[in-house]
Formats: C-alpha cells, sequence, structure tokens
C-alpha cells in the first residue's frame, strides 16, 4: 500500500496547541494587562493589512522555499504536488513577453539595416518576504484592497495547493498569489476590483492574460469560494500566533525594520533627536515660567 503525504494548512500547522497542559487559575492581579494581550494585527473585524500582509507573505515564501527543496532533492515522491502542475501557472505563459532588438549597419548598395529579435528569457530567484510583500503592499494601495484580502488570499491559494495539487515556485507565485488577491477581493468586497485594474497595476500581465489566470484558477479550485466564518476565524488566529516560532518572529522584526536594517538606525536617531527636542522645550518652557 503507497502512502500518499496530506497537504497541511497553515491555519492547522500554525495554530498553537495546548497538548496536555492543565490551564490554571489566576486572580485578577496576577493576569497579564490588556497592553500586553494585545497585537499588531489588529481585530479579526478589522485587522491591520500591513502587518497581516507581512504574515502572509512569510508564509508564501516558506512554501516556495520548502517546494523548490522538495523538487530540487526529488523528495517529493509521497505525490504531495503533481509534478504535471509546475507549469500550469508558471509566468512566462501570462506574462507579455519581451525582446532585445539588435540592429547593425552594413555596406549596402541601398540605405538600410539588418536587425535581429531575441527574446529575453525570464530567471526566477526565491523570493524574500519582502519581495511578496512589496508585489503584494503595491495592489493593495493602488487598487484599494481591503484588510481582510490577504487572509483570503491565503486561504484561496491554499486551497489550490490543496485541492489541485499545484506547487507554489519562484515561477509561479507572482500569477497565483495575483489571483488570489483578485478572487478576495471579488469574493469579499462590496466594491470590488476589476481585472483591468490589475492589469494597470502591472502592465506586463495583459487583461487577457489575467482573464485567463482567473479562470484556471476557478477551474482548478472547482469553483470553491467560499469561506466559513470558523476557517477564516481559523486562519486569523494561526496568522496571529505566528510570531511564536522564533525563525518567523526573526524575520518579521527584520521586515519591520528592526534588525540589521538601515530604517531601524534611523529610526533610532530619530527617536533620540525627538526625546532632546522634548527635553530643550520643557526647559524653555520652564525658564519663562
Amino acid at each position: 500500500m503507497r502512502h500518499v503525504e496530506l497537504f497541511r494548512p497553515s491555519c492547522d500547522a500554525y495554530t498553537p496547541r495546548m497538548g496536555r497542559k492543565v490551564i490554571k487559575y489566576k486572580p485578577a492581579e496576577e493576569r497579564a494587562c490588556m497592553e500586553e494581550m494585545s497585537t499588531k494585527m489588529g481585530t479579526i473585524q478589522r485587522p491591520n493589512f500591513k502587518d497581516a500582509l507581512r504574515r502572509v507573505a512569510m508564509i508564501i515564501q516558506q512554501h516556495i522555499v520548502k517546494i523548490e527543496k522538495r523538487f530540487e532533492d526529488g523528495a517529493d515522491h509521497l505525490n504531495l504536488f503533481s509534478p504535471e502542475m509546475r507549469d500550469a501557472f508558471d509566468e512566462s505563459n501570462f506574462i507579455t513577453p519581451r525582446y532585445k532588438c539588435t540592429i547593425t549597419k552594413l555596406p549596402m548598395a541601398r540605405a538600410g539595416v539588418v536587425y535581429g529579435m531575441r527574446k529575453i528569457r525570464l530567471e526566477h530567484k526565491i523570493p524574500t518576504a519582502e519581495d511578496i510583500y512589496q508585489f503584494a503592499h503595491r495592489l493593495f494601495k493602488q487598487v484599494q484592497l481591503s484588510s481582510e484580502c490577504s487572509i483570503i488570499c491565503l486561504i484561496y491559494v491554499e486551497r489550490l495547493m490543496e485541492t489541485a495539487k499545484v506547487p507554489v515556485m519562484a515561477k509561479t507565485w507572482r500569477p497565483i498569489f495575483m489571483c488570489g488577491l483578485l478572487l478576495a477581493s471579488k469574493v469579499w468586497q462590496d466594491w470590488s476590483s476589476w481585472n483591468i485594474e490589475f492589469a494597470s497595476v502591472y502592465p506586463s500581465y495583459s487583461l487577457e492574460a489575467i482573464n485567463k489566470l482567473e479562470l484556471q484558477f476557478l477551474k482548478m479550485v472547482k469553483w470553491d469560494l467560499y469561506i466559513s466564518s470558523s476557517l477564516y476565524a481559523k486562519y486569523y488566529f494561526a496568522l496571529r500566533s505566528l510570531l511564536e516560532k522564533q525563525d518567523f518572529r526573526r524575520k518579521y522584526v527584520r521586515m519591520v525594520g528592526g534588525v540589521d536594517s538601515v530604517s531601524a538606525s534611523e529610526a533610532l536617531k530619530v527617536s533620540k533627536r525627538s526625546e532632546l527636542l522634548k527635553e530643550k522645550s520643557l526647559a524653555y518652557l520652564s525658564l519663562s515660567v
């Protein structure tokens, strides 16, 4: 009997487990204050779109790294992802091709030139979480997507991975992520975005390519776009607890400029200057009084 590995969605993989821990009663004075319990991710009804998008970007990047390594090592013998689906969402199938034109002048009886055209081959590298975040952030700002769309998009992307066994790889993540955001907007928002708006943000994807991409995505998830309130809540709380894992916390802090970042040092300088200005202003007020 051949063992088949099952896909584990993020809402299950990153949800904290109680295990055999016993919850003991604590008096009110010993409980954590609300400030310590609060999170930058916002509420379940209105999540902070930047914070939620950063967490989603980290999970998408984690998927890409693991899947690329899986195929590189030939470890996908358990049929978690279908090999023929590797090219289903290949970026080269949807992006407008670019060509390099070379013109050469030759001595001829008649005036003229000889030219040659060569198609520019796309090079795909494993993106960083920041690359994924910036790609989606541009869509959020210019198309006016709601804050919940990043969570809905993650649900649709992982549903595609689970239902159709489509791997999210370096050459497929942009079309898949873009289409996930497009469908999230159409399902979740009252005033949804149009396909032409996405094409205007990223002109390399024509309107016809986005229409084709959307249809292919819908067919592969079997037109199942329903999301229950319990499933959305599971993903929200899984994303909220994501930073409890040390490696994700380190990536998140680096993304927001807390470690090895120029913006972090600049922020410290601004903070020190503001403190000095505050002290000078208080000293000046005390003298005037």
